[in-house]
């Protein structure tokens, strides 16, 4: 394995530069606004449902609607239709805060908004990684997508501990509009790019509906995809979902309050960094299959202790941890499919995938949720994700034969 420092795919790509960049600022809106939208439902309602309610109204459209979105993603212009969802997203934040500054605000008006951002984002979330491929030559690939991670992981180390400690002094609707004046970093940069593709790949005489099952077939008949797509599944809904819980760590389990809240999510954060400007940075890889296993059971551990952890700093240290391995993990499965699937159906076998990586872990915090709530409320959280992080390491050690011998590099040469 050969390093280097992180480093941008291609330097000549300055389209890549310039929306890595606005979705850092964006991202690091999103990451307040989570953060203040946790917290005010923990504030209004003082149960772990109501915080699994709130992964639910997320996990809906991001369960339902990406593959969709990603039949749409191949068959129209991809920046146009970024255009369209960062200013739904923008829109939506800006309402938020209004009804929060005059004191209007609701636990449903906190569902349907997080409702409807996810609905967007749908749409966004594939549109944004279909256009990766297009925008880096192939071997730059790893790279971008480790660097594309960073967009998110990285404001989720920075956004968490500002907005934990403006929570109090501003309040959440101020992180609200903070969150909106973020969406037009991205805006700005689709403005700004060059020379960029206007076309989806698929024609238009097809039907969406035929669109979406030519998507869905192509998945479940490569065993490569299928295998990929079922591990990330496995991380989110049972590994991931964790993070709606976090209040009532801070909260109740150490009582660190929001500022408290703020650091868990931030060490998760940077680690997730660590882990993406890790990857960017090696320059060549080999047995990627032997790190996708132990990376994914490293994770596991780290929330099994995490749900263990007696201490406030320890903890901190385990999400840390835990988002190192889990970005090495989810960036190695996007690779893999990233060179596995044709252009023309990238779109859509992204969506599936945006599903995973998105939907999935507020699905499950829906589970994870209402099981602490039958152990005991705020006092049962550590043991729902305990018993959540115990399944993915049983899964992972059961089908460590399946993936151990996967090699990129030879995919790449029979794509």
């Amino acid at each position: 394995m050969k390093t280097a420092t992180p480093r941008f795919p291609s330097l000549k790509h300055r389209n890549f530069k310039i929306l890595w960049a606005g979705l850092i600022v964006s991202n690091t809106g999103t990451w307040m606004q989570n953060v203040a939208q946790g917290w005010l439902v923990l504030q209004l309602t003082n149960s772990p449902f109501w915080l699994g309610l709130l992964g639910l109204s997320f996990a809906i459209p991001m369960v339902i609607l990406p593959l969709i979105g990603g039949a749409v993603v191949d068959r129209i212009d991809r920046i146009r239709l970024l255009y369209f969802t960062q200013t739904g997203a923008m829109l939506t934040a800006l309402v938020l805060a209004i009804l929060t500054w005059t004191g209007r605000v609701q636990i449903s008006h906190i569902l349907i908004a997080s409702f409807f951002g996810s609905t967007l984002l749908a749409f966004d979330n594939p549109a944004r990684q279909s256009l990766i491929p297009e925008l880096v030559p192939p071997q730059d690939l790893l790279n971008a997508i480790s660097l594309n991670s960073a967009t998110y992981t990285g404001a989720a180390l920075v956004g968490p501990a500002i907005a934990g400690a403006l929570l109090v002094p501003l309040g959440a609707g101020t992180l609200f509009l903070m969150n909106a004046i973020s969406y037009l970093a991205v805006l700005l940069a689709l403005v700004s790019m060059k020379n960029l593709p206007h076309r989806g790949a698929v024609p238009r005489h097809g039907s969406l509906g035929r669109s979406v099952l030519t998507g869905l077939s192509y998945a479940w008949n490569n065993r490569m995809i299928l295998g990929m797509l079922a591990l990330s599944a496995l991380a989110a809904v049972f590994g991931r979902s964790y993070q709606n819980l976090l209040p009532i760590f801070a909260r109740d389990i150490w009582h660190g309050g929001p500022a408290g809240y703020g650091l868990l999510l931030s060490a998760s954060g940077g680690g997730a960094l660590v882990g993406a400007f890790g990857l960017a940075a090696v320059r060549k890889t080999s047995r990627q299959g032997v790190i996708l296993v132990t990376s994914g059971l490293i994770f596991s551990l780290a929330v099994i202790l995490f749900a263990l952890s007696p201490s406030f700093w320890l903890g901190a240290l385990l999400l840390f941890i835990g988002g190192v391995a889990v970005t090495i993990f989810g960036t190695i499965i996007s690779s893999f499919i990233q060179l596995t699937v044709p252009n023309e159906l990238r779109g859509r076998v992204m969506s599936l995938y945006s599903i995973t990586l998105i939907g999935l872990p507020s699905l499950g915090a829906m589970g994870i949720g209402s099981i602490a709530e039958w152990l005991g409320g705020t006092a049962g959280a550590p043991r729902a994700v305990l018993y959540g992080g115990l399944l993915v390491g049983l899964v992972l050690l059961i089908v460590i034969p399946k993936f151990w011998q996967l090699d990129m590099d030879k995919m790449s040469k029979r794509a």
